[in-house]
């Protein structure tokens, strides 16, 4: 009896060592970008996307064809203030380029245009004004404002896989 005592807890203690052979971590980044005064947001209020994939259409030929080139990305966003009187500032930190990091020989980078509302982003601060941004119907809140990225000059591109990145930045005007 004693010998059986013995084995079941032996198969106890083997189950138990067995089982956490097969414990797992999961790890997962939390990261957060709080402005008190600020943000700049899709319409419905949630973040903009870290990343976008751009579709490509291929050019058809023939007297009715289009010129081929990046499909045009478009989103309605939102600004969100806690100071709705003052104009925002809004320019880009560098100048959008698509970079190919995967491809053919002779890929070249692709130059890109982003807007915002229908109005060129640049490297130069550009006024927008609290007047014709804030309407009033939500406080704090802009009206629909549409970002679009497209490429600068549509037409073919070259085979392969391109990456760029567009940093908007916003401030309140001083």
């Amino acid at each position: 009896m004693h010998t059986i005592i013995k084995k079941a807890a032996l198969a106890a203690a083997l189950a138990t060592v067995s089982s956490s052979a097969f414990a797992i971590d999961t790890r997962i980044s939390v990261y957060a970008n709080v402005d008190t005064t600020l943000a700049f947001q899709q319409e419905d209020g949630s973040a903009l996307p870290d990343s976008i994939t751009m579709n490509y259409l291929p050019e058809f030929k023939g007297t009715a064809g289009r010129p081929g080139g990046l499909e045009p990305w478009k989103l309605n966003t939102r600004i969100f203030t806690n100071d709705a009187d003052k104009d925002i500032q809004v320019s880009l930190q560098n100048t959008l380029e698509l970079v190919p990091t995967i491809g053919h020989i002779g890929a070249k980078p692709v130059p890109m245009t982003v807007s915002l509302h229908g109005i060129e982003l640049t490297t130069a601060s550009q006024n927008l004004s609290a007047k014709d941004l804030f309407d009033g119907a939500i406080e704090g809140v802009s009206k629909p404002l549409e970002l679009a990225i497209t490429q600068t000059t549509a037409g073919p591109l070259t085979t392969g896989s391109y990456e760029g990145m567009a940093t908007i930045v916003m401030r309140h005007k001083p």
